[in-house]
């Protein structure tokens, strides 16, 4: 089975302020657009940990360390958290 890959091409202009305002290096945007981009599909669900390290070109932990410096943390996992911390505080408290 062969999976095609397509790419697309995007072309945004952006005014000098925002560049200012992010500190940014004009040749770094295209990347830290991807990337921002990878985050917000992640955070979303819409794609999976695995899918956004292989986008990035990262291994596990590289893509782990992303995630958390970009903040992309699924809402669920931050409930499924809270909830086996109270199970485990519930154990505990026996």
């Amino acid at each position: 089975m062969t999976i095609k890959v397509m790419a697309a091409t995007i072309e945004i202009s952006l005014p000098d302020a925002l560049i200012k305002a992010i500190g940014a290096n004009p040749a770094d945007l295209p990347r830290r657009a991807f990337e921002s981009l990878v985050s917000d599909a992640y955070r979303s669900g819409k794609i999976s940990h695995s899918q956004a390290g292989e986008m990035l070109g990262l291994d596990r932990w590289q893509t782990d360390a992303f995630l958390k410096q970009a903040q992309a943390f699924r809402a669920w996992e931050t409930e499924e958290f809270a909830g086996d911390l109270a199970a485990l505080q519930k154990l505990a408290a026996k």
